[in-house]
């Protein structure tokens, strides 16, 4: 004879509330697959611009990679201007080479994987901040007969430090504007962007081409700071077409910084500038060690969000300062 069972437990709130939130997790999930597939199927669609066959750009090539350059002016020392993280490449320093005004010899030059030069969809050495030094180092060599002022913003200002610390032969001055060596918190977007398959879309979505580029171009513009101009712009979605930017600034973003800058920058020698905009992204503990480790170095501060786009007289006279 059986026992009486007992009746059926009605769900209570909690787990008909878990069951629902698995349920929406799962929705989330299959949403942000479908969305990644279709975005990954759509950045071949985009980027399918060859570097040579873009007219009216000045291109430098050595060992084999190509080098969006922008030489401008005369002088017996060239300024050579290193951009930071932006797709766009060289051409955000249109209003700070204006400013010199042709009498200082500027040579605007796009990084590896930006703007004109060579994209590298693979994480190696190329993507850091000494594989990329090292590679100018050709183009130094190639567009100038003697050493130079190396000028650079963020990741470009980097880039000059690590050449003004290893190749002090060729630098005659070196200016950092804006530049963090020690920082190492990276935003939500960035940390996606690593991830594989995911991160290829996430980097199209967020700072390529994809709907929600925009704050990449000029991340303080709504707020009152340098907005790419309309000719600047399309420049930035010229270069965004460029086959394979997406998979490059992916394996950037994958890449650990391998650079040997910040151990080695007692090493530095040359006159130094260090530039600081104290309502943009570095913060001021950052810069005073940098003044500390250089302790040579001349440092000025300025009361804007990009000193090099929001101040370029400004700027221009700093880098002028070490011209001989």
């Amino acid at each position: 004879m059986r026992g009486l069972e007992p009746p059926p437990r009605d769900e209570t709130p909690s787990r008909i509330f878990a069951r629902f939130a698995v349920l929406l997790i799962m929705l989330g999930l299959f949403s942000v697959f479908v969305w990644a597939a279709v975005t990954n199927q759509r950045i071949p669609l985009v980027e399918d611009l060859r570097i040579d066959a873009v007219e009216g750009v000045d291109l430098e090539v050595t060992d084999g990679v190509t080098f969006g350059v922008d030489d401008r002016g005369v002088g017996d020392t060239p300024v050579f201007l290193f951009h930071g993280v932006n797709i766009a490449g060289g051409v955000v320093f249109e209003s700070l080479v204006d400013s010199f005004d042709g009498e200082v010899r500027t040579v605007a030059v796009d990084l590896p994987g930006f703007g004109f030069s060579t994209r590298f969809p693979s994480k190696g050495l190329h993507h850091t901040v000494r594989g990329m030094a090292e590679r100018l180092v050709a183009v130094i060599e190639a567009r100038a007969d003697g050493p130079v002022i190396v000028a650079g913003v963020g990741l470009g200002g980097e880039v000059a430090a690590e050449l003004a610390a290893t190749r002090p032969d060729l630098v005659a001055g070196l200016v950092m504007i804006d530049v963090d060596f020690y920082g190492s918190t990276d935003s939500m977007v960035q940390s996606l962007e690593r991830l594989p398959w995911l991160g290829n879309a996430v980097t199209y979505a967020f700072e390529v081409s994809g709907p929600f580029s925009e704050p990449s171009r000029h991340p303080y513009c709504e707020e009152g700071g340098w907005c790419l101009s309309p000719q600047q712009s399309e420049i930035r979605d010229l270069a965004g077409q460029v086959i394979g930017t997406s998979d490059s600034l992916q394996a950037f973003r994958s890449t650990s910084e391998a650079s040997n800058v910040p151990a080695r920058l007692i090493d530095i020698t040359v006159p130094t500038v260090v530039v600081w905009s104290e309502k943009g992204p570095v913060p001021e503990d950052s810069i005073d060690r940098l003044v500390d480790a250089i302790p040579d170095a001349r440092f000025e501060a300025f009361d804007v969000y990009e000193a090099v786009h929001e101040e370029p007289d400004r700027v221009a006279d700093a880098i002028a300062s070490l011209l001989p």
